[in-house]
């Protein structure tokens, strides 16, 4: 799990005088101040707010013990850097330790006794700069998952391989996007006898899926020659998952595709626009409300969607079973069938 952390209107502002600030995009804020000293803190996050009354944290919680690394992204200007720091609370609001460096990638270890913490934007110099966002996420031996890898800039691919592979279909996951956080679907696919890839980005709206095409294709191939697949099922669950499963159903031919019914043909630019197939189209349902009903909560990617997956193999866990019942109800082979009868006569 990555988290993406945004400035936005409801970020805490310390240096305004003398500042412009313009809010182009949500990851795309300009700064500009020609009159700050160096070392002055101009935004601040925080994991929880000193009374309830005020607004929601801006941060994560994270896991005491645990290491993470903080990765900024900003385009800084020949006069005038920004970096971030990480201060730790107790529970008196007393400060535990600061990190901070001026490198685009911060690694910390958080306190085994912490209350809250807050996360700086500081400058050094004067004149401008652009602040897109930052990443939190645990320290693993690959990005998001210990054996996942990143394929390209912000693309990360992991491919789940059961121990005997039972399936010739290698079935490819598109997560959709969420602002807030980038990760696999993992939780909501059952471990069968069938290698499954998963393919998400840190990108807003993930570019469509569509920013490093040779990326993902190559990493699609190579999963399949992994997995001796010798065909391709392309999974989406909403709007922009299902616009990718599609489109890479296209580019692989034969290949299947599952995908729920509010699929996003005709993003904003006119040159991504495709059309839907005619057949090897299937389309996954909620189990809980219908697809076109209005949703009136908090806009999330409907996981449930695939739990409407169908599976070619059984389950690790009905394998499991399967072979606990066959030790309990031995098959008896010709010759001890046929020795068994003898006695019987």
């Amino acid at each position: 799990m990555q988290y993406q952390v945004y400035w936005t209107p409801q970020t805490q502002l310390l240096e305004l005088q003398g500042a412009k600030v313009e809010f182009l995009a949500l990851n795309n804020v300009y700064y500009e101040n020609y009159f700050l000293p160096s070392g002055q803190v101009i935004a601040r996050w925080h994991s929880q707010h000193a009374s309830q009354s005020q607004r929601l944290a801006d941060l994560p919680q994270l896991r005491q013990g645990e290491i993470y690394n903080i990765i900024r992204n900003v385009e800084n200007s020949e006069r005038m850097f920004s970096y971030l720091a990480i201060t730790f609370f107790d529970a008196q609001q007393q400060i535990i330790t600061t990190v901070s460096q001026n490198k685009d990638m911060l690694t910390v270890k958080v306190p085994d006794t912490y209350e809250f913490y807050t996360i700086d934007l500081l400058s050094a110099g004067t004149g401008s700069f652009r602040f897109f966002n930052f990443s939190i996420r645990p320290q693993k031996k690959g990005v998001l998952r210990d054996q996942d890898s990143e394929i390209a800039a912000g693309l990360y691919a992991y491919l789940s391989m059961p121990d005997k592979i039972a399936s010739k279909t290698l079935r490819v996951i598109f997560s959709e996007p969420e602002d807030s956080s980038v990760d696999y679907p993992t939780a909501y696919i059952k471990e069968t006898q069938q290698a499954v890839q998963f393919i998400t980005s840190s990108d807003l709206n993930a570019k469509y899926y569509r920013q490093n095409e040779s990326a993902i294709i190559l990493a699609i191939k190579q999963a399949r020659k992994k997995a001796h697949a010798k065909r391709l099922e392309f999974v989406g669950y909403g709007p922009i998952s299902s616009y990718a499963a599609l489109y890479y159903q296209i580019q692989f031919k034969t290949s299947f595709v599952s995908i729920s019914e509010d699929v996003l043909l005709s993003p904003s630019d006119e040159s991504l626009k495709i059309s839907k197939p005619e057949d090897r189209v299937s389309y996954l349902t909620n189990p809980f409300i219908s697809n076109n009903d209005p949703i009136v909560y908090v806009k999330r990617p409907q996981y449930e969607r695939l739990d409407t997956l169908t599976y070619d193999t059984p389950t690790l866990e009905e394998v499991r079973l399967q072979a606990i019942y066959d030790a309990k109800h031995p098959q008896k082979n010709g010759l001890s069938r046929f020795l068994s009868k003898r006695k019987t006569n």
